[in-house]
């Protein structure tokens, strides 16, 4: 009769035994850590390109010149960009569907329009400034939306 030898635990045998590494638990936590960090910069840069933005609305309303509406208008890109590579706008604004995309999309068509009366009212001498500024004033509180 012939024995054979078994090698490990009668748990191993089983297949009872679950081999989870300890450090689980602390890439969590870093990859927590990491994501946060992340997520702080990002807002610190939207927040840096929003008050740009801001600026440059203030000017815009001042002087009414094609370049200062294409400056803003590509400091508004700039922001869209941003958003949307950091994942503001999707991340947070789910419940339309299941990425949450709807929102995104429904918030920069928004944005497309106003610009096109933004441009508009400047290309056009006889809008005030209130007007100019009620609109940048829409545009912003469209942009903080996207990312609060």
């Amino acid at each position: 009769m012939k024995i054979n030898r078994r090698s490990g635990s009668f748990i191993e045998q089983l297949g009872l035994r679950e081999d989870k590494p300890v450090h689980d638990a602390n890439q969590a936590v870093f990859r927590d850590m990491l994501s946060l960090s992340k997520s702080r910069l990002a807002k610190s840069e939207l927040d840096k390109l929003l008050q740009s933005i801001d600026q440059l609305g203030k000017e815009l309303a001042k002087q009414r010149s094609w370049r200062a509406m294409m400056q803003y208008k590509e400091r508004i890109r700039i922001f869209l960009e941003e958003v949307v590579k950091t994942g503001y706008g999707i991340k947070e604004k789910q419940g339309f569907d299941r990425r949450g995309r709807v929102k995104l999309y429904k918030i920069i068509s928004e944005l497309d329009d106003l610009m096109a009366q933004l441009a508009a009212e400047v290309l056009s001498e006889e809008k005030d400034e209130l007007e100019i500024l009620a609109k940048i004033g829409d545009i912003r509180g469209l942009l903080v939306n996207l990312y609060s």
